[in-house]
């Protein structure tokens, strides 16, 4: 049995997502809402420590860590290879992929100004979100939760993560030449890293940053994206308990003329 805990917008949750449905593994679904923190509940505890999205359970063994469960997931199961046979371009794969975790936090300043604290604020007080905060067992989430609650998280802070953002589509530009994936010409985990991360910065009106005149290769990729099933699927996943990224003024784009519900 294939289990995968996740919540719908974590964008470590969609990279798994994703990675199950381009190798066509059946899995059930275990929704973690983390709103309502779910993450914290001691069932959850008790196969993730550390609180965090996604787990991925087969056959009662957990595996933890969205890059680690994608390189299990395409190691354990049949279907099309998601890491390249060469070593240099598993190589080079796996450098992309350290470089996306590299710069994570960048996207996390700024989807917790922008969409966490208000979907939070929208069903708790900011005394409970401290609180909970608290709770939270990784130090990083600790911090950052309980920065943004008090409003610590400074305009300086958000314009280093947008300059690390631009450094990381600079990246992503450069690596898709020639392209037409990141690492040649299948898809691979490296695209299935970032893939999220360039769909939160659409819902966060950040789109602009890959237009056709301002980054063409990085337009191309995601347009290629876009329309593969798997993402779909795995941008796809329903808010379960709100109003997704509209109920706080958002909208993600699928592609240049969609958005997700």
């Amino acid at each position: 049995m294939i289990e995968l805990y996740h919540f719908w917008s974590s964008v470590c949750s969609v990279r798994c997502r994703m990675a199950l449905e381009e190798k066509g593994v059946k899995w059930t679904s275990r929704y973690i809402d983390l709103f309502k923190f779910d993450q914290l509940k001691p069932d959850y505890l008790a196969i993730n420590p550390d609180g965090i999205v996604p787990t991925l359970v087969h056959d009662g063994a957990p595996v933890r860590e969205s890059t680690i469960i994608n390189e299990y997931i395409d190691a354990a199961f049949a279907g099309p290879a998601l890491v390249p046979a060469q070593p240099l371009k598993q190589a080079r794969m796996r450098e992309f992929i350290r470089k996306c975790e590299d710069d994570f936090d960048a996207i996390v300043k700024l989807t917790m100004v922008k969409y966490i604290l208000p979907k939070l604020r929208n069903r708790w007080g900011d005394e409970e979100l401290i609180k909970r905060a608290a709770q939270r067992p990784m130090r990083y989430y600790r911090d950052i939760h309980s920065r943004a609650v008090r409003g610590e998280i400074t305009p300086a802070e958000l314009v280093e993560a947008r300059v690390t953002i631009e450094k990381i589509l600079d990246r992503l530009e450069r690596t898709l030449d020639p392209g037409p994936w990141i690492v040649g010409d299948a898809v691979t985990l490296a695209d299935i890293a970032i893939a999220p991360y360039v769909f939160r910065l659409s819902a966060l009106g950040s789109d602009q940053f890959w237009s056709k005149e301002r980054r063409p290769r990085t337009n191309a990729w995601y347009a290629r994206l876009s329309a593969r099933p798997s993402f779909q699927t795995a941008v796809s996943w329903p808010d379960e308990s709100g109003g997704g990224y509209e109920e706080v003024g958002l909208q993600a784009k699928l592609s240049a003329d969609e958005t997700a519900a």
